[in-house]
């Protein structure tokens, strides 16, 4: 995704001898206002109509979000998208008509343009560090349970315990695995085969002779 900058000065009504402190700076709940009439349907379709975009207003306006650069009069507009040029583009247009509707609805002095948004040449997201992370949180997640469940589901008898716990038996003796006692009984079991082999081509030899 490419995220789009733009901003805008909000000039606020005052006297003309005093200066109150909403020309200073924006407050939080004068920027819940401003965010709520920029990313309102009656900026976002006006957008869509304009821009003629293949979306609905709730699709754009989450694409949308305002804040106020501290301690200043100044309103940046975000915008998100998969397209840099149409991200731009949205942003412009969604200054130019947000201007006009906080001039109207909420009566400040203007609305100048501080700069335009420009084509954003580097990708804002996603987060390739967060999604590694991420990633490897939930690798991590699943091997475990992956393992847990292996480990609760087997139910093969390799134990004294498991005898006793599954067959409810006691355990008279226990013969350790030996490497070198397998060997030797693969050994001897080969050798048989291979002596099988050879008394049974005798047999077939002194039978044929017999016959002739």
């Amino acid at each position: 995704t490419y995220t789009a900058n733009t901003r805008m000065y909000v000039l606020n009504r005052s006297s003309e001898t005093l200066i109150s402190s909403g020309d200073y700076s924006v407050s939080n709940y004068m920027v819940s206002d401003y965010e709520v009439l920029i990313t309102g349907e009656n900026v976002t379709k006006k957008v869509i109509a304009q821009l003629e975009l293949n979306m609905t207003a709730k699709e754009l306006s989450s694409k949308i979000s305002v804040e106020a650069i501290d301690q200043t009069r100044v309103l940046q507009i975000k915008v998100v998208d998969t397209d840099p040029e149409r991200a731009a583009e949205i942003a412009n247009c969604v200054r130019e008509i947000a201007s006009t509707q906080i001039k109207d609805i909420m009566a400040v002095d203007a609305v100048n343009l501080v700069y335009e948004a420009s084509v954003p040449t580097q990708k804002s997201g996603p987060s390739l560090k967060r999604n590694t992370a991420l990633a490897g949180l939930l690798g991590l997640v699943a091997s475990v349970v992956i393992l847990t469940v292996l480990f609760v589901m087997d139910d093969a008898i390799r134990t004294e315990e498991d005898v006793e716990r599954h067959l409810g038996l006691p355990t008279l003796g226990v013969i350790p695995a030996s490497k070198e006692l397998g060997t030797a009984y693969v050994e001897g079991k080969k050798k048989k085969h291979v002596l099988d082999r050879a008394k049974g081509k005798k047999r077939v030899t002194k039978k044929t002779r017999s016959e002739g």
